[in-house]
């Protein structure tokens, strides 16, 4: 990596605590600089405005996180224990996104919505919607194994989707970190949505 290379991850990364902490408004390029520390001017030959550099940081921040909720998951076409599957699948969904980290950068898309139209709706599409999408092609391919009874497969994935975070994640939302659940409650609840939506789209369901 050059030293070009560094310093931008270094305002990257020092661009990422200050407006997680502080805002869009409540955060200048200044502050960047000092928490990288580098000059003002170092920033401004990286990033031409904050604007830039927030659009930057959001867009990168939620395409990581989301492949770090896939990366646990081992191939569908290895799968004959489903609901350990899906089990293992919503531990670590709920892992990655039930964090401090994650619940302030969905408070600050939200909160610069207005502001950031498009910036919001590619967090939607590289967030919300990509996991929709991928459980949907999960289930089309559990449903031609015989694991699953699936008539409408994008409905039933929003269903899983907010089976497993809804509760957790708007608790976290209005809370803050002092509500995320440890690791033993989410297996728990992990176990206890999966076992609902097998009653309802599961092979033997009656």
């Amino acid at each position: 990596m050059s030293l070009f290379e560094e310093k931008h991850q270094l305002i990257l990364s020092a661009g990422t605590q200050v407006f997680l902490k502080k805002g869009y408004l409540g955060t200048n390029m200044e502050e960047i600089a000092t928490e990288a520390s580098v000059s003002k001017q170092t920033v401004y030959k990286h990033f031409a405005s904050k604007e830039v550099l927030f659009t930057e940081i959001i867009t990168n921040l939620t395409s990581r996180k989301t492949a770090d909720s896939y990366k646990s998951l081992k191939p569908a076409i290895e799968v004959r224990d489903i609901k350990k599957y899906l089990v293992g699948y919503a531990v670590g969904e709920l892992s990655v996104l039930l964090t401090p980290e994650v619940i302030q950068l969905r408070r600050l898309v939200i909160g610069e919505a207005e502001r950031f139209p498009k910036l919001a709706a590619v967090y939607y599409k590289n967030g919300p919607k990509l996991a929709f999408l991928k459980l949907a092609d999960l289930f089309d391919h559990f449903c031609k194994q015989g694991l699953l009874q699936i008539a409408d497969k994008k409905k039933a994935a929003e269903d899983f989707n907010w089976l497993i975070l809804s509760a957790y994640l708007n608790q976290a939302m209005f809370l803050g970190k002092s509500s995320l659940p440890n690791q033993k409650e989410i297996r728990k609840h992990a176990v206890h949505s999966v076992s609902i939506f097998l009653k309802f789209y599961g092979k033997n369901r009656k």
